[in-house]
């Protein structure tokens, strides 16, 4: 077998194995591997498409890099944009992420009723992390902030049935 026929029985095998392996869960991944490594430019370039393409979790790393500024210009409002569409479509870190820009004020109004129910949200939805921003906030909310604290996750539990 020539060098140029076992290049490309190789390349072929890798092409079906790649098959079995969905691009976009290949493209976050290397996009994870990049920003991991510093490589914030190769990171966005993997995520963005997908973030664009509706991809919660591209998403919400997407917003993470507006969030620290981390390969682009640190933009709470972008951040906010993206952590947003993430947290609307079930991602629990986005929905933390989320509750800390309404619990700090970054990019919105302060507001700890949407922080309480973003931070509780999260936690339901599997991100222990958000215990502490939710049991944090809960201390300081009124009973009319509580209420609406309340009817926010209601509403968001009754308009998305799933669970990431």
């Amino acid at each position: 077998m020539t060098l140029r026929k076992g290049a490309l029985a190789v390349a072929l095998c890798l092409g079906s194995l790649l098959l079995h392996v969905p691009a976009k869960a290949q493209d976050f991944h290397k996009g994870l591997d990049a920003f991991n490594a510093g490589e914030y430019a190769e990171a966005y370039a993997n995520w963005w498409p997908l973030a664009v393409r509706g991809d919660a979790k591209a998403q919400a790393s997407i917003g993470f890099m507006f969030y620290s500024g981390k390969g682009v210009r640190q933009d709470d409002s972008q951040a906010l944009v993206w952590f947003g569409r993430a947290a609307e479509a079930g991602q629990p870190t986005a929905q933390f992420f989320l509750g800390l820009h309404y619990l700090y004020g970054k990019g919105v109004p302060v507001d700890r009723a949407r922080a309480h129910a973003w931070c509780d949200i999260s936690l339901s939805n599997g991100y222990s992390e958000a215990l502490f921003c939710r049991d944090a906030v809960a201390a300081h909310l009124s009973a009319d902030d509580m209420r609406r604290s309340s009817e926010f996750a209601s509403e968001f539990y009754r308009t998305h049935a799933f669970r990431n």
